[in-house]
């Protein structure tokens, strides 16, 4: 965003204070709505202050008589925030300069009988830990009951990351400036965000062209699903491989190809361990199979030949869940690697093996799919679960040019990078769907839209964005307590009519 600013202000030529004007009028919009009569702004020594200062002037010209607490010297100010501050001067507004933790408390009592609170400390700019006055402050406006409008960002969380340094403004609601920062939507940071509204401030498209962002949002603007054709058959629609379950966990396979079939695919093949076999038979019935025997150290010579001719029959492979970790396992997740000309998505164990050898991903053919949770990243990453979240967009991305795949992050915000190094965020889901089996149903819908031969990039997206709004109709008629991945499958058909057909 701050490449954004620079361009629009030095090649553009659009003056600094003209955006920090439109600024300030887009949050008194948002002010108005709570229809206060007494205003308490925060502001900070840059930029944000200065907006800070503008929304001072003009609540003041809306006969709302404004308190504007400036954290730090007046004599530090600088560029267009002075300027706008010794307007405030010469309109004789209430201005309280505190340069002591002890002068809070007087903005305490003051501050208990206001209407609303506006944090204007710290913008997008902030880098460092917040300490001593600044952090006395935002800890006190946190105690008040009063609602907060936070200006661009809650001071204090990271606009790159969502981390927080130290400590942040909790606010009611967060005005934020020509598109939303990744900080708003990443946790921690949007449990500090509350309500955004995203402003338009005068930065003309050309500006956010020139400086394509490389991180972009998932809206319902989603790409769109074909039509299907009418003089078809099943084999029209996709053959996909799942090679999934074992003696301890069948379930997995079922969910899988459930969602996969429920996604629009032709036909699923299920490569399991002969032992789950008729289990996932008895609840699946549209399923074909194929299966090898699991209880031996290696695989079988006929096994390998039933799963060389499975590879070369399927549209699509997923392998991963539910399949253990035996050497077994990992022969087949080489085998897939090695032979497979068609995608193939890797998920749970597929990614647990994969993580000991990730040199598997380095010779293969095909293109590739991974869709690990914040504890399969850190293992292929070979770091902490703490690191991946302080940083999941970077880590990912690294991954994914480094070894040339789509990472499907899953988390409470699921992370979409590819080997171009563009990234993508999922807002959609809730936390109900932190439960067991969901991960499986999206390796089943992805793989699904895939095997229907979908451009890759297109059946990730709409894959993620399918299970999260299914996820999110569930959380609606239920509530997000008693969410089970079997209610997501339900609700695929309801996301996936017209509305994402072409």
């Amino acid at each position: 965003m701050q490449a954004i600013d620079h361009y629009t202000i030095k090649t553009i030529g659009i003056p600094e204070i003209i955006l920090m004007e439109n600024a300030a009028r887009s949050v008194v919009d948002v002010i108005l709505e709570e229809s206060p009569k007494h205003v308490t702004i925060f502001c900070g020594m840059g930029n944000n202050g200065g907006d800070g200062f503008a929304i001072a002037r003009l609540l003041y010209q809306r006969t709302i008589e404004p308190t504007i607490v400036l954290i730090g010297s007046k004599k530090q100010l600088k560029g267009d925030a002075l300027v706008n501050f010794d307007i405030l001067v010469q309109l004789k507004l209430c201005i309280k300069e505190i340069t002591h933790i002890e002068q809070l408390d007087e903005v305490y009592t003051m501050a208990i009988n206001q209407d609303c609170l506006v944090d204007a400390l710290f913008g997008t700019g902030l880098s460092r830990d917040i300490e001593g006055l600044y952090l006395e402050a935002i800890n006190m406006m946190n105690q008040l009951e009063a609602p907060i409008i936070s200006v661009d960002i809650p001071s204090g969380v990271d606009a790159d990351t969502g981390n927080i340094y130290g400590t942040a403004v909790k606010a009611d609601k967060t005005v934020t400036f020509c598109c939303p920062k990744i900080g708003l939507l990443l946790y921690p940071g949007a449990d500090y965000a509350g309500d955004v509204k995203i402003k338009d401030i005068g930065i003309p498209q050309q500006s956010v062209n020139r400086i394509a962002p490389k991180v972009q949002v998932i809206t319902e603007k989603i790409p769109c699903l074909p039509k299907r054709i009418n003089d078809s058959h099943k084999g029209t629609f996709g053959k996909l491989l799942l090679i999934a379950g074992s003696a301890d966990m069948p379930g997995a396979a079922i969910l899988s190809s459930l969602a996969a079939y429920r996604s629009g695919v032709g036909l699923v093949k299920v490569f399991c361990d002969e032992r789950i076999r008729s289990s996932i038979a008895s609840k699946v019935p549209e399923v074909v199979y194929a299966s090898y025997i699991g209880e031996q150290e290696v695989l079988a010579d006929k096994d390998y030949d039933q799963l060389i001719g499975a590879l070369q029959w399927a549209d699509a492979v997923a392998i991963g869940p539910g399949l253990g970790q035996s050497n077994v396992s990992l022969e087949l997740l080489r085998t897939v690697l090695e032979v497979s000309n068609d995608p193939v998505l890797i998920d749970a164990d597929g990614l647990n093996l994969l993580s000991s050898h990730t040199h598997l991903l380095e010779n293969r053919k095909m293109p590739t799919i991974i869709t690990p949770h914040l504890g399969e990243m850190a293992r292929l990453c070979n770091t902490s679960i703490e690191s991946i979240k302080k940083d999941v967009i970077s880590i990912s991305k690294k991954f994914s040019i480094t070894y040339g795949c789509i990472s499907v992050v899953k988390s409470s915000r699921t992370i979409i990078t590819n080997n171009k190094g563009d990234v993508f965020i999922n807002p959609y889901g809730n936390s109900g769907m932190a439960t067991a089996g969901s991960g499986d149903v999206l390796t089943g819908i992805i793989s699904s839209l895939i095997a229907q031969s979908i451009i890759l990039e297109d059946a990730v997206l709409l894959g993620v964005y399918i299970h999260s709004k299914a996820g999110d109709l569930v959380k609606d008629k239920f509530g997000a307590y008693g969410l089970i991945a079997s209610d997501i499958i339900d609700e695929i058909p309801n996301v996936m009519k017209p509305s994402l057909v072409e």
